[in-house]
This record gives C-alpha cells, structure tokens and sequence, in this order.
C-alpha cells in the first residue's frame, strides 16, 4: 500500500513541477526539483524502515498457532461452579 501511496503522491508531484514549469519557467525547478527529490528520498527511507516491522508482524503471525494453544487457559476452571 504504501508504494501506491508513494507513487500517487510522487506523480501528482511531478504533473504539478511541470505544469508550474509550464507556467512560470525554469525558475520553478529551483525550488520544485529538491522537494521532488525529498518526496522521493522520505518516502524510499519509509519502505526501508517498515521492512523489520512487516517482517516481525508475519513472524507473529506463523508463530502464533491456534490449534496448538492449550484450551481454557491459565485460570480455566478456577470459577467454575461445578467443581466445588
């Protein structure tokens, strides 16, 4: 989802430097030409970080195994009326 999100957001970017390139001249490319580059930077150092999170969050996921779990529990039976 996120390199959607970061594509989209790069696109509309980059339609919206060459329309003000379009209108204004090549003056625009001084200031639009490093914001591009530091959407493009951030949102590259984004998916990089998130790599060790998304791979923690499937680890949980294989490790957590609902046929194996005991059933009941720690205090199963410890309110149960029919045993006292």
């Amino acid at each position: 989802m996120l390199v959607r999100v970061g594509a989209a957001v790069v696109a509309m970017e980059a339609v919206a430097l060459a329309v003000a390139l379009l209108a204004f001249g090549w003056p625009v490319l001084l200031v639009g030409a490093p914001l591009l580059l530091g959407t493009v930077i951030l949102f590259t150092g984004v998916g990089i970080s998130e790599r060790p999170r998304r791979a923690l969050r499937e680890h949980r996921v294989a490790r957590w195994n609902p046929d194996d779990a005991a059933a009941g529990g720690l205090m199963s039976g410890f309110f149960d009326p029919a045993r006292r």
